[in-house]
């Protein structure tokens, strides 16, 4: 009798054994959302009904638009609609790949310009906070970048401070929006900051821990914006569909459409278990990160001493998705402001919405202390969702 792997069936068994493992891992991995995703009874959202007090717009990822990069034009619509009354905040990655180093400063005007032109020409308030690429990639010119890409963005918009927040610092900075009569407070914070290896201001984790519980003490809802994200279903989150376990090239170059069967489902596993960047969620840094910022928001005093309404924004992920919090109300990502740079994204037991698209988010506060949110796409698809806040 033949031993089994004298078999001239082997290469036929072996064939058949590597395609069931390809479809089991092909199956697990499941698919992208590339049409919306909506939680079940939440296609429509609940209509809202109130005059505007004031409005966030929020998006991030930005920094390698298209020519006329339709989510930048339609930011612009968006912008000019009540300018007294809006605040637009860029999330960071503000200009790939590296920021502006030395050898990429010269960049700035294709990769900055069409962002700030958003608010230079509609003349809305409006700020950037930086996000891993604008520390050089998380490299050692990171420090040197961001001051580079603040006194840029500054001069620009005319030499007020526009770089949230300054001089490299961690934050976290405060605004109560409006200056008088305020409905809201905004909280930014520069997350890469904490993740950062190479030089940055000296700082202590526990002294903006504790200011950050300071600033939370507030009885107006607060919306807190980072460029890392929380919790995602992403790739940052260890989220990769089919086509990554499929076509893992397409990591460096998206035109690289070449099957790697079996050998390509190992990226997803390395990347998160082996790898672990401190820019996924997997990573050491990221995770006592998360950890810290969870623990001062879950210090926060509930209603009605404490904020009525939690929000904490993130871009990151280059995707759309709100998702229900933990020891926030919500966790938004908004990190698809720029076409090349759409990923994958698949959804879970906190997502009410996702999709891989690009688009942007508005926070409206209207009369009568309701909060109304909606995401938004360019191209005529206007708002895909829209949710009822508080």
């Amino acid at each position: 009798m033949k031993r089994f792997y004298q078999s001239r069936h082997l290469t036929t068994y072996l064939l058949f054994l590597f395609a069931c493992v390809q479809v089991a891992q092909l199956t697990i991995a499941g698919c992208s959302h590339t049409k919306p995703y909506y939680r079940a009874g939440a296609e429509q959202g609940e209509s809202v009904a109130g005059a505007l007090r004031y409005r966030l717009l929020l998006l991030g990822d930005g920094g390698t638009p298209k020519p006329e990069e339709p989510v930048l034009q339609t930011l612009r619509e968006w912008a000019a609609r009540d300018v007294a009354n809006t605040t637009l905040v860029f999330l960071g990655d503000n200009m790939y790949p590296e920021g502006m180093t030395a050898r990429k400063r010269h960049e700035a005007s294709a990769r900055l310009v069409p962002q700030l032109s958003v608010i230079r020409d509609t003349g809305v308030h409006g700020f950037f906070i930086p996000g891993n690429h604008d520390w050089a990639s998380a490299g050692s010119e990171g420090y040197a970048a961001v001051l580079a890409q603040a006194a840029f963005i500054n001069n620009a918009l005319g030499g007020e401070t526009h770089f949230l927040p300054a001089d490299g610092t961690p934050g976290p900075v405060a605004l109560d929006l409006p200056e008088t009569d305020p409905v809201l407070r905004l909280v930014v914070l520069d997350t890469q900051w904490w993740l950062h290896r190479h030089e940055k201001p000296a700082d202590s984790p526990e002294r903006v821990l504790a200011e950050l519980a300071r600033v939370l003490e507030t009885e107006l809802p607060v919306i807190v914006v980072g460029h890392h994200p929380l919790a995602s279903y992403g790739p940052h989150g260890g989220y990769f569909d089919w086509r990554s376990h499929l076509f893992p090239l397409r990591v460096w170059k998206k035109w690289l459409w070449v099957p790697v069967p079996l050998l390509g489902s190992a990226y997803p596993h390395v990347r998160w278990h082996l790898y672990r960047s401190d820019q996924d969620m997997s990573g050491s840094r990221n995770r006592e990160m998360v950890a810290a910022l969870k623990g001062a928001f879950a210090s926060r005093q509930p209603p009605p001493q404490g904020p009525p309404l939690f929000v904490y924004v993130s871009g990151h992920e280059h995707s759309l998705q709100v998702l229900t919090g933990e020891v926030t109300d919500y966790l938004l990502v908004s990190g698809a402001a720029a076409s090349r740079k759409v990923t994958e994204v698949l959804s879970g037991d906190r997502t009410l919405f996702a999709h891989q698209h690009t688009g942007f988010m508005a926070i409206d506060f209207l009369e009568g202390g309701k909060v109304l949110l909606r995401v938004v796409e360019p191209a005529g698809a206007g708002v895909l969702f829209q949710h009822r806040l508080r």
